[in-house]
């Protein structure tokens, strides 16, 4: 099953020809973890502040089943 992987700001960087309008497209099996996700991308984990699923925050530890939106966001600074 696939998933839609959006990525946010400096995390844009870390995916070779990332698309921001589109995201990128990854396949998984039912029951693969977010964390899976993170490591088979090579997101460095802990700049990843938040994790949304179709819209609702989450975890690493959430399991996807595939046509899931995922996004993830490194922290935002501010003035």
């Amino acid at each position: 099953m696939a998933l839609q992987v959006l990525l946010s700001a400096t995390l844009r960087r870390c995916v070779p020809d990332y698309d921001p309008e589109a995201g990128i497209r990854v396949e998984v099996e039912p029951g693969t973890s977010v964390r899976e996700v993170i490591r088979q991308l090579g997101l460095p984990e802990k700049e990843i502040k938040l994790i949304m699923i179709n819209g609702l925050a989450s975890s690493p530890e959430a399991v996807l089943q595939g046509n899931e939106r995922v996004a993830f966001f490194p922290p935002v600074g501010g003035g």
